[in-house]
């Protein structure tokens, strides 16, 4: 069934230092879904940046949402060499699929920025929607014929 899953990136908070000459890090968020990547803007020497930033995905067959976990990769950007990768957040996308009988699902919350050397190091605050269609469509079918 297509769908539309909106993943909304608002902010990060007590990431590490990344650059001990200015005591902070310019941190971007990458986000990969199946083949689909895109990342947020760079928020330069914050350790605490705020993106507030929304991606929207169309899903063909809700048999991705079960295939593919949502993965947020929380990066440092680097001028003269490669960026270093803070950490990350896994988010399972499964629990979208369970029939709630509301058309649009939803999760949020602040969730822990894992790196396996690390640990936890910061936390990181998202939401991720899914609205699906083809129930859209037949709620206003439904709403039409009860109306005429």
């Amino acid at each position: 069934m297509p769908s539309t899953v909106k993943i909304r990136v608002v902010e990060a908070r007590n990431l590490p230092v990344m650059d001990r000459k200015s005591g902070s890090t310019d941190a971007y968020v990458e986000m990969r879904f199946g083949e689909w990547t895109d990342r947020t803007t760079v928020i330069k020497k914050s350790l605490n940046p705020i993106w507030e930033h929304t991606f929207k995905l169309e899903i063909l067959d809700d048999n991705q949402l079960q295939d593919f976990p949502l993965e947020l990769k929380i990066k440092d950007s680097n001028v003269y060499a490669s960026d270093d990768t803070i950490g990350m957040v896994i988010l399972d996308l499964n629990h979208l699929l369970q029939y709630s009988g509301r058309v649009q699902r939803s999760v949020n919350g602040w969730f822990p920025i894992f790196d396996s050397l690390r640990g936890i190091c910061g936390y990181l605050v998202c939401s991720i929607s899914c609205k699906f269609l083809a129930i859209l469509r037949a709620c206003s079918c439904l709403f039409r014929s009860l109306v005429m």
